[in-house]
């Protein structure tokens, strides 16, 4: 059985482990073993090396490229990137756009891949420089992933409605802008994100390079190549705007009989609210909670192309999850219009409230939501892609395979 590596490091609520681990029994089925490597360990390069010495590494993989730059020397004393030194595919996965930390984002071999969740992500990665490897988006599929003969419907309809959300301060941040940048910048910024925020009820904020370009060229400016000022104001306009997006539903949910869970919260006041607000998160602790909830809550991150990793916990549990609306699941889950909802304050909570009053419905939508999707969307599907991506990497960057035309060059020199 062949092994592939997962390399994981600390997260809030140990997330990116445990949706690293949840791919074991799918990779088992696929006849290889998974291996979890903690880079956050003190002892992580023998555990590595004892891998790649008992077992056939198939390829490794991580999120946000942790991992993809580990260095090594050969015997004849040069450098070179540890894995493509050893012929192995490297795969890093990513949820949240390249904006962020963009370095992680600019692999160092051409024997890598990069995976994202959502296909707007991709398209900003591919826009930008220094791409190596294979682009990608990961096909969507349900995550920890139960029967839905083991959950009691029967209980879920007595239950509450689930918010699991970090928050941040959308005025905190905007303080921060004051203070630190030059005031054309600042101004800059308060008006496209005023623009971004006028659009909500209506947009996602799936636009927000778009934006930014097209604000720029309006003052007759082109920062198609000015790659630092352009991710600059991305990464601070997609934070702003979550920040707004998920204040909103917070403001709105304190209204309702709702658990709400999560980090960075302590610029809203939860006191004497209808709702249950727990202050911290775990990951794999949450799982229980959504399989007994009427349902969760959710919003894309500035996304409409592809599946939050909520609602994928919600498919793989039969359990509801009203989010906003999104291309995705209007193209292509059923029931969509009965669990999505516009980002302004009546729709959110006209949703919520129906839901609330409608509790069986409300279970029964998500359970045929879910099935519908699990049917659309294996969990396998994933498993099968990153195997097929090692694969043709491995092919891409190794040498003439057999026999082929005498006249086809390959592999080329120049590239």
């Amino acid at each position: 059985m062949a092994t592939i590596v997962f390399l994981s490091g600390q997260s809030m609520g140990d997330a990116l482990g445990a949706i690293g681990r949840s791919f074991s029994q799918t990779f088992e089925d696929l006849g290889h073993g998974l291996r979890e490597i903690g880079l956050h360990n003190p002892n992580w390069v023998d555990e590595l090396n004892t891998a790649i010495q008992t077992s056939s590494v198939e390829f490794v993989f991580s999120f946000v490229g942790m991992g993809a730059d580990i260095a090594a020397t050969t015997g004849e004393g040069k450098a070179v990137n540890f894995w493509e030194g050893l012929n192995i595919p490297f795969i890093s996965l990513y949820g949240d756009s390249p904006a962020y930390f963009f370095d992680r984002h600019v692999l160092p071999s051409h024997l890598c891949a990069s995976m994202y969740a959502f296909p707007e992500h991709a398209a900003l990665r591919k826009a930008l420089p220094n791409v190596r490897g294979l682009i990608g988006v990961s096909p969507p599929g349900p995550l920890d992933t139960v029967s839905r003969s083991s959950l009691n419907f029967k209980v879920k309809e007595r239950a509450r409605l689930l918010f699991l959300k970090n928050g941040n301060d959308p005025s905190q941040l905007i303080t921060q802008w004051q203070e630190a940048l030059p005031t054309a910048v600042f101004l800059m910024l308060m008006e496209i994100a005023g623009e971004l925020v006028g659009k909500l009820p209506t947009s996602n904020g799936d636009d927000i390079d778009t934006r930014v370009c097209a604000y720029f060229k309006g003052r007759g400016l082109d920062i198609d190549n000015a790659v630092r000022l352009r991710l600059f104001f991305i990464a601070q306009l997609d934070d702003y705007l979550r920040r707004i997006k998920s204040n909103l539903l917070a403001k709105v949910l304190m209204e309702f009989p709702v658990d709400m869970y999560g980090h960075n919260w302590e610029h809203l006041d939860f006191a004497g609210k209808k709702i249950n607000f727990t202050a911290g998160g775990d990951y794999t602790r949450s799982g229980s909670m959504i399989r007994e909830s009427l349902g969760m809550i959710d919003m894309s991150p500035n996304t409409s192309l592809g599946a939050h990793e909520r609602p994928l916990r919600a498919f793989g549990a039969y359990t509801l999850c009203l989010t906003n609306h999104q291309e995705f699941f209007a193209n292509n889950v059923a029931h969509a219009g009965d669990f999505t909802f516009s980002f302004d304050a009546e729709s959110i909570r006209g949703k919520v409230a129906d839901a609330i009053a409608h509790p069986k419905r409300y279970v029964e939508i998500g359970a045929e939501a879910a099935e519908d999707f699990r049917r659309k969307y294996p969990s396998s599907r994933f498993a099968e892609l990153l195997l097929e991506t090692a694969s043709t990497l491995k092919f891409a960057n190794g040498g003439r395979p057999g026999q082929l035309q005498p006249y086809f060059a390959w592999p080329p020199s120049s590239i």
